[in-house]
Formats: C-alpha cells, structure tokens, sequence
C-alpha cells in the first residue's frame, strides 16, 4: 500500500528537485538490493517508483551521462528484466555510490538543520508567547491589587484611623470631665469640712505647704499655698536605705536588727581603732629622703562613693602617692578623663576620718589640701587597716597627730560644724529668694 501511495503521489506532482532525487533513490536502493538478493516480490513493487522517478528527472540527474547503458524507460516492454540486470553493474553501483549517496547525505543534513531552526523557532514562538501571556496576567493582576488597594484598602485605612482619633478624643474628653468632678468634689469637700464650715474635721490632716506658682515682675514667687498633692517618696527612701519593696508593704516594721545594731551609736563603741590598728603616733618619724624609691604600702578592694554613682575598684596607698583603679566595666566620661581613676601625691593629704556608709562602719574619707575629698567604702575589717597605714606614713600636710580618737579628730577638724553652716547660708539663700 506504501509503495502505491508513493508511485501516485511521484506521478501526480511535479518534478522533484535534484536533491529530493537521490534522496529517493538512495532510500529505495537499499530495499531494492534486498529484494534482488531474496528474490521476493517487493522488487516488481519498486520498480515502477524507480522507472517513473528516473522518467522524470532524467536530465536533472544527468542519467544519460552517469548512467548511458540505462535501459530506456518510456514505453519498453522488457525494461522490468533489463533493469533488473542493470542493477548488479558496476555502473548502476558506482552512480549509487558516488552521486546519490553523497548527495542524499547532503539533503538530509540540511532538512535536519532546517527542521531544528523551525522547531527552535516554534519553541522560541511559544515561549515567548507563554512569557507574554504571564506578563499579561501578572500585569492583570497588579492592576487588580491596585483596584483593590484604592477602593477596599484605603478607604477602611481611612477609616480606621478617623474612628481611632475619634475613640481618642472621647477617652480625652472623657478622662477631662472626670478629673473636673473630681477636683471640684475636692474643693466642696475641703470648703465643708475646713475648720470654719458646719462640718468641721475635728482631727484635721497635717496640712503641706509648697511655692506658688506665681510670680513677681522679678520673677520672684513669695506665696506659700497648700500642698493638695504631697507625697513622701517612701518608694525612693526604701531603695536609698536598701530596704526593698517589702518595706512598703510593712512600713511598721523597724529595720533590720543586724542593721540597726550596727547603727546604734554609743560612747563606749564609738569610730575607734584596736590597739594592734593604732600606729605608733607619739615616736618621730625617720627622715625620708627625696630620691627614696616608691613602696606600696597597702592595696585593697574598695568604692568609690560619687554623688551619682557607687564605682567599684582598687586602693592602691604607696610611700609617695594614693592611687585608685576605676575597676567598672563600662567606664563613664567625667571631668578629668574616662573613668573616675586618680593619682595624688601623698604629701598633699591633709585630713583622713572614718565614715559610716549606710549605717555600717566601714568607710573613709580623704582630704587633700585643694579642697580636694574623696569617699571610700571598704569592707569592715579592712577599713582599719588601711586608716593605719595611711597614718603611720605620716603624711606631712596631715594635722591632728595627738589624738587617739578618730571621733575627737573629726571633732577636732571643724568638718562637721562646716557642714552645717554651709547648708544653713543655703537655706537662708533659698528662703530670700
């Protein structure tokens, strides 16, 4: 049935060109051989495909000069035979071999190549057709995210917000008017129940006075009125004296015992030293001389206490100078540097007294001969031992040799009552103002 369709389709169309030619040629070779090797009936089907295919192209494929012994092929009732001997020639083989078959080659190397740009081509086609059409719906629905953003998102934004700022204003308004009732109930009440109404508090409260706001042309303000607001900060002290938040709870409750032990004063246990802590106060010193090489005396762990913060470090006291190691992790920018280090010469100290530090003898305070003091906690113990070592250095500005009493130095140095003057001017100051 192929062999019938083939022989109408070369007898109905045009000419084949000459590569299409030997294409054929070569492709029907090949069963042609077979079928004279066997012997079988598929060479009676191949020979008219042939015969009309080298009928019609016989000057195409130059038959008459490739192939002269060809039997003729228009009308020759014994061509069937005589083909079938010309195909065991050497002629019809050598025409196979060196025209058909090359050139059968050729073609189907250039219809590979063009069937691959036509199938690269169509993939090219559908792809960008496919990446088109992707284009088109992520632009579609871009277009929809934005019509659904200008019409849905934006309007219920608009109007949360509206409705917000509105429930706000309520609460304001509200919390307002509130605190109107309640500050003219407060006045009602204190206009009923002051000491000249009908409803008189027998036990008034203790009355708090504080500065008016008002103001003189001098920007003075003269006038004392009621503090309706006073509050004794209890939160604050609790945390200055190291009580905690139970202490709020239970403000009854004394403090500690441990602490308020160490905090009772009494003659007889007074800031004083044992008498293995007292250096020998009374014997003259040795000559020192200039070029004396620098010992260090004493080292310990100690803070100091600023107005501002409690700074952890080290006390380092040597034959010349008194040093101290700023020993916090994050060091704090101050006026003479980074961190609260110092360096002084011991020849400038001028005053050293013992200190309580909340409540708890275990501090020391320096003074120096530029006004300059500093604020040492130490632990209990070593506070002694660093006050002894430091007077039996003999510092040569220090004062007050011969007493043994560091309470009776203390008294002796007019610090306190310094103190106290001092704050008195600047009460007197502020209550001129």
């Amino acid at each position: 049935l192929a062999y019938v369709k083939l022989h109408s389709l070369l007898q109905t169309t045009s000419a084949p060109r000459r590569d299409e030619a030997c294409y054929l040629l070569g492709k029907l070779e090949t069963p042609l051989r077979r079928s004279l090797d066997s012997r079988s009936e598929a060479f009676s089907w191949l020979v008219p495909i042939i015969r009309t295919l080298m009928d019609q192209c016989y000057e195409t494929l130059q038959l008459q000069q490739f192939l002269p012994s060809l039997p003729p092929t228009n009308g020759s009732p014994t061509f069937y035979e005589d083909f079938q001997l010309f195909c065991s020639t050497p002629e019809w083989r050598g025409f196979i071999e060196k025209h058909v078959q090359p050139t059968m080659a050729q073609f189907e190397m250039d219809t590979f190549a063009r069937s691959h740009d036509l199938m690269s081509n169509f993939w090219n086609a559908c792809y960008d057709a496919m990446m088109s059409s992707s284009q088109r719906r992520e632009q579609e629905k871009a277009a929809s995210r934005k019509l659904f953003q200008e019409l849905v998102l934006e309007p219920a934004a608009k109007r949360c917000k509206a409705e917000n700022a509105r429930h706000a204003n309520v609460l304001k308004q509200a919390n307002n008017h509130h605190s109107t009732v309640l500050k003219q109930w407060r006045s009602l009440c204190r206009l009923l129940t002051s000491p000249r109404s009908a409803w008189a508090d027998r036990n008034p409260p203790e009355v708090r006075w504080k500065l008016s706001s008002a103001e003189t042309y001098s920007r003075m303000r003269l006038k004392l009125v009621p503090n309706l607001n006073f509050d004794q900060h209890l939160e604050a002290s609790a945390l200055r004296d190291n009580l905690g938040a139970d202490h709020l709870q239970n403000p009854a409750e004394s403090l500690p015992l441990a602490m308020a032990k160490e905090a009772k004063v009494s003659e007889m246990e007074d800031d004083q030293l044992a008498e293995e802590d007292l250096p020998v106060l009374d014997n003259q010193a040795e000559p020192k001389e200039q070029n004396q090489r620098e010992k260090l005396v004493v080292s310990e762990d100690c803070e100091l206490i600023t107005t501002v913060a409690v700074v952890p470090g080290r006390l380092e006291v040597t034959t010349q100078h008194v040093y101290f190691y700023d020993g916090s992790s994050e060091k704090e920018e101050t006026e003479g540097g980074i961190g609260y280090d110092f360096k002084r010469p011991l020849s400038h100290l001028r005053e050293v007294h013992l200190r309580r530090y909340n409540l708890r003898r275990s501090a020391l305070e320096l003074f120096f001969i530029d006004q300059a003091n500093y604020f040492l906690n130490f632990r209990k113990k070593v506070r002694n031992k660093v006050y002894s070592c430091i007077l039996g250095l003999r510092p040569p500005s220090q004062t007050y040799f011969g007493s043994r009493s560091p309470q009776e130095l203390l008294k002796a140095s007019g610090l306190t009552q310094k103190w106290v003057l001092r704050e008195i001017s600047n009460f007197e100051y502020l209550m001129q103002l």
